[in-house]
């Protein structure tokens, strides 16, 4: 892997360079600034809402407005293009990006101790909470705070910086993937959107949908009926672990209640309530939210609602068929293993994963679930779909029943084994944590990076911290944010700097 040249970076030897620890030292003097600037991001509920363009949402043009204000007053460039903002610093032909996004995940309120939109900086001392402080807002504050350092110190640029907002970063990469036909992307660009040190590889990630058809709920003669399941659901967003499920059973017999509480295992970390109302029971699973690209990181409210479920032969509902299909197929495992051959892993990006995210009906009184997967290098997304679908007909066959709906998307992996700038970010992260042996890593993320020249992360996240990005208790810590100035300062003088 080649590094950047001397005189591009200044000293190989010595990286930071003195005046990247400078710039380092200046930006840390702006953490105020730049939590002040975090809580005002936060204010802007930049949630998708299809099916109207993110862009014609009142949020996201306040939010463009906002910017647009802060680059007036700190001298900075600003260009609107749609589907995504550019704010620049410096001229010249050779530039460096910049990539952060301003769109955010759904927040319950229910959910959140306090307003997702509002910052809290004072609740649990040491944190800042808020929805997108870590999954991406955070990252435009301390870039536009870092590119404000350069300035402000006088830095001179052999390469233009440009911060690259997206505002469809969470949804639908269709609007920034034409933007990126329209605009000529720099060659060099770094993504603020994943993990430290630096990520140089990503997961293929898709979805498998799988549908049960509409049936009419079983019943016999009222003195034969047995309990059955009108109803299974629960998920917010293809790519979160679901914290939330809820089944209804009607023809509860008495005990039906006691049965199934003495099949809870609290050792799973999933939390049970059931609400009997007459001859109707309601079942709530209550797991924790995670990012569905670390699904370990949470406990998933709708496969555990499932294997509790499945512990009962109901008569035949699209609820109990979704129930037999995904305890047989899905489990509450991560990685595909009752999935036939589906399964796989990578020596360096890991493992392929599948996360039942969401289950909802349709319109045609059918169910579907939607299964999150991402998949290393190694298999081609024809050889995916071949053994996901194989998986499905065979457990038709076992069944003895027809294969359920299925439809699958499927992007590739990502994997930039060299880029010249990977040694540079790899030695200022060194730096400033100490971590000597740290080298380049791979996320199950898929992050707009990948869509970039030369598309690397750095940050904003720590490697081994637990990923809150996608979590009702999403934060950054003080500590961290002041780390991420410094780190991306010095970022930009050693990538920039003439």
């Amino acid at each position: 892997m080649s590094a950047i040249a001397p005189e591009e970076t200044g000293s190989e030897s010595i990286r930071p360079s003195p005046l990247a620890r400078k710039a380092a030292e200046h930006a840390a003097t702006r953490l105020a600034g730049a939590t002040s600037t975090l809580a005002a991001l936060v204010g802007f509920p930049t949630v998708a809402a299809p099916p109207t363009p993110n862009v014609q949402l009142p949020s996201f043009r306040r939010l463009k407005e906002y910017l647009a204000g802060l680059c007036g007053e700190w001298r900075l460039d600003f260009e609107d293009h749609g589907a995504a903002v550019v704010i620049g610093l410096g001229r010249g032909a050779n530039r460096l990006g910049v990539l952060t996004h301003g769109d955010v995940q759904p927040a319950d309120r229910e959910r959140w101790r306090g307003d997702p939109f509002t910052l809290d900086a004072a609740s649990e001392p040491g944190r800042l909470i808020g929805r997108g402080v870590e999954d991406d807002k955070a990252s435009i504050a301390t870039a536009l705070h870092a590119m404000r350092t350069v300035r402000e110190l006088g830095v001179p640029l052999r390469r233009r910086i440009e911060l690259i907002v997206s505002m469809t970063e969470e949804s639908d990469w269709k609007p920034f993937r034409e933007f990126l036909q329209q605009w000529d992307p720099p060659a060099l660009n770094v993504a603020l959107d994943a993990k430290y040190p630096v990520v140089t590889a990503e997961k293929g990630t898709g979805g498998i949908f799988l549908t049960v058809p509409p049936g009419p709920p079983a019943r016999a003669r009222p003195e034969e009926r047995r309990a059955c399941l009108l109803s299974l659901g629960g998920g917010e967003a293809r790519t979160r672990v679901p914290s939330e499920a809820v089944a209804v059973v009607a023809d509860a017999e008495p005990g039906l209640a006691a049965d199934m509480r003495a099949g809870i295992d609290p050792s799973r970390g999933v939390q049970f309530d059931l609400e009997p109302d007459g001859d109707r029971l309601t079942v709530r699973a209550h797991g924790v939210a995670a990012h569905s690209s670390t699904p370990w990181e949470g406990r998933n409210a709708i496969t555990h609602l499932v294997a509790l479920l499945a512990r009962r032969d109901w008569p035949a509902t699209p609820a109990s068929r979704m129930v037999r299909l995904v305890n047989d197929l899905v489990g509450t495992g991560d990685c595909a293993e009752r999935f036939g051959d589906l399964a796989c892993t990578h020596s360096f990006m890991g493992p392929l994963t599948l996360v039942l995210t969401r289950l909802y009906p349709l319109e045609d009184g059918g169910l579907e679930a939607c299964l999150n997967i991402r998949c290393p290098v190694g298999r081609s997304r024809e050889q995916v779909e071949t053994a996901a679908r194989a998986a499905i007909e065979t457990w038709a066959m076992r069944r003895g029943t027809a294969p359920p709906g299925c439809r699958i998307e499927m992007g590739d992996p990502y994997y930039v084994e060299s880029a010249p700038h990977v040694p540079v970010l790899v030695d200022i992260y060194r730096h400033y944590t100490g971590q000597h042996d740290a080298g380049p890593i791979a996320v199950g993320g898929g992050t707009q990076a990948r869509l970039l020249p030369n598309g690397v992360n750095f940050g904003p996240s720590m490697p081994g911290a637990a990923y809150t990005g996608h979590s009702d208790h999403e934060f950054v810590t003080v500590e961290q944010l002041r780390l991420n100035l410094m780190m991306q300062a010095a970022m930009l003088v050693e990538l920039a700097a003439g």
